[in-house]
């Protein structure tokens, strides 16, 4: 999400290659922006193999509370990674000693600069997993989620399944309980839904 004085990343999956290709990319659509942060939906492994890859640029990671110990002992640390090791365990910056490269949730977290605002909130009761969090635009109707509704495959795009699981009811209630205006989701695991076509699925 591109801002008027920096960018905000959602979600960092698979590993290093991974999101190295999509920071050349946002470099190159929008080159005079860094990226200021990086916003984590939860802690499974598929969410998180970028995370060191932009806390070595600078960025600054937002996550649910629940999720910053396991990381900073577990995931973001001066561990040695042997087998295939990525910048930050072989360049380490100094700041990563200090303990400054986390912003924690608690319920909700907004970002604002210029006319533009994303907003965070964490979903809850949830069996999935605990500490989850979704991204919502306001003004844009856009809800960024993660494994609570995967998209439509590009080989499928007419395919949401024929039943709401329990992450798709508690994805709705979520967004019922806390008003609001949703116009598409956008999963992490496949293509946009419309609000419209979500709400019959539920329905």
């Amino acid at each position: 999400m591109e801002f008027d004085d920096y960018i905000a990343v959602v979600e960092a999956p698979l590993n290093e290659k991974r999101n190295l290709a999509v920071i050349d990319e946002i470099v190159a659509r929008i080159p005079d922006k860094p990226i200021r942060f990086l916003v984590n939906t939860h802690q499974h492994h598929d969410h998180i193999g970028g995370l060191q890859t932009y806390m070595h640029i600078g960025a600054t990671i937002i996550t649910h509370w629940k999720n910053h110990e396991f990381y900073t002992s577990d995931v973001t640390n001066y561990a040695p990674r042997t087998l295939d090791p990525d910048m930050l365990s072989l360049w380490p910056p100094t700041e990563l000693a200090e303990g400054y490269q986390y912003e924690e949730v608690r319920e909700n977290y907004v970002l604002m600069n210029g006319n533009r605002s994303l907003h965070m909130s964490y979903v809850h009761p949830l069996g999935h997993v605990e500490g989850m969090l979704v991204a919502y635009i306001p003004g844009e109707g856009l809800l960024i989620e993660a494994d609570l509704l995967d998209g439509p495959s590009a080989f499928d795009p007419n395919s949401l399944g024929n039943e709401a699981s329990p992450a798709n009811l508690n994805l709705y209630n979520h967004v019922q309980r806390l008003g609001l205006t949703v116009n598409t989701i956008v999963p992490i695991h496949g293509m946009p839904v419309a609000w419209e076509d979500f709400e019959q699925l539920i329905n």
